[in-house]
């Protein structure tokens, strides 16, 4: 299993510098209007711009602008992966 996940993680290396997913986070940050959906953040009012956030990976390359992505700052970003790091510990220990 830890080689399927070395491997998507390269492709999704590889595919985050493509111009196809340029595109599809400008497009995506445009239906946002270029502002955070969490805190309303504007790219003006943050340090490193706003991100575009996977909100889920199992259509790398194939995501629709609309459903799968989604446009925040760093901030709300980073709370985003802590929520969601803080689940899979939790559910993990239960599985043990």
């Amino acid at each position: 299993m830890r080689g399927d996940d070395q491997v998507r993680s390269e492709e999704y290396k590889k595919y985050i510098l493509s111009p196809e997913w340029e595109a599809k986070k400008q497009e995506r940050k445009q239906i946002d209007n270029f502002r955070c959906v969490c805190c309303g953040r504007s790219e003006d009012h943050t340090r490193r711009g706003l991100q575009v956030h996977h909100i889920s990976y199992s259509r790398l390359g194939h995501e629709n602008v609309w459903t799968d992505l989604v446009t925040v700052c760093g901030s709300c970003h980073k709370k985003i992966h802590n929520y969601y790091d803080r689940r899979r510990s939790a559910e993990g220990s239960e599985a043990s």
